[in-house]
């Protein structure tokens, strides 16, 4: 569970890493794995940290 930017970061290179990736940033229209896995990490820490629309809700914005 990423809970913290911090162990946002330490997701991002544990991928890239996995990846086999020593670039800085992704390629502009290639990386596509990449760029899917950095959105969805992303995405998962804004949904533990609430995401703005409140805790305890599914990914369609249906209350659990």
């Amino acid at each position: 569970m990423i809970s913290s930017r911090k162990d946002l970061k330490e997701y991002l290179l544990a991928d890239k890493k996995q990846l086999g990736i020593t670039r800085k940033f992704p390629r502009p229209f290639t990386d596509e794995i990449w760029k899917y896995e950095i959105t969805l990490r992303k995405y998962e820490y804004w949904m533990n940290r609430g995401g703005g629309r409140g805790e305890n809700r599914e990914v369609d914005g249906a209350d659990i």
